[in-house]
């Protein structure tokens, strides 16, 4: 069996990243500093999180480095801060091999098959049992400016902002688009245990949506 060696990779990829600096973290792997591609002018966040939370990178061998995390869904990249590195951000290559654990999900990159078709990019693994999956798919979404027309009028920067759609998979099927509503559940588990489990909890936020499959795969 063929396994990329996580550190070999990344000193090869080192040597092709034009205006980046690498640097060795603590478990040997490589680092590169943080390009600001944003636009110049626009309103909002291209970030999932609202700040920097504490995590976990984990490569493919298990070896883990504490990090602050978050998510640019702009650039499609999980930007990082490493103690002792005061504020400078940082990126690692956009492998596989590599995840992201924060507080209630974990963010990996894959090319998945859906029911919108084929996605690349980063997902944020919420739940991943024997029998189901459910995965957040966080991307920006662009409201377009405006100029003023006249001089009564204000121009109006372009304004972004990211959203979270969210999957099923049940049984390694396709992954379903799913809300955070019991009515979207309830056409994929059709069982009378699972109605009355939705008949009697609310299905407003990711973690009740987890605690609902936990339910499924327990009674199932």
């Amino acid at each position: 069996m063929k396994k990329i060696v996580i550190v070999l990779f990344l000193m090869l990829f080192g040597f092709t990243q034009a205006q980046q600096s690498p640097y060795i973290s603590d478990n040997g792997l490589f680092i590169f500093n943080k390009k600001d591609n944003s636009p110049d002018k626009y309103t909002g966040s291209p970030y999932y999180e609202d700040d920097f939370i504490p995590g976990t990178i984990i490569d493919e061998k298990g070896r883990t480095q504490a990090a602050s995390l978050r998510y640019n869904a702009l650039d499609q990249t999980v930007e990082i801060k490493l103690e002792g590195q005061g504020d400078k951000v940082v990126t690692l290559p956009k492998v596989s091999s590599l995840t992201y654990s924060l507080d209630g999900y974990t963010y990996f990159i894959d090319n998945l098959n859906t029911d919108k078709g084929y996605i690349n990019s980063y997902f944020a693994r919420y739940y991943d049992g024997e029998e189901v999956s459910f995965i957040g798919h966080p991307y920006v979404d662009v409201a377009p400016g405006r100029e003023a027309n006249n001089g009564y009028e204000k121009a109006k920067a372009p304004r972004i902002r990211v959203i979270m759609d969210y999957f099923i998979q049940v049984n390694d099927g396709q992954y379903q688009e799913v809300r955070l509503k019991e009515k979207d559940f309830a056409k994929i588990f059709k069982s009378d245990r699972m109605e009355k489990y939705m008949d009697d909890h609310k299905i407003k936020s990711e973690q009740d949506v987890v605690e609902m499959l936990k339910f499924y795969e327990q009674n199932s």
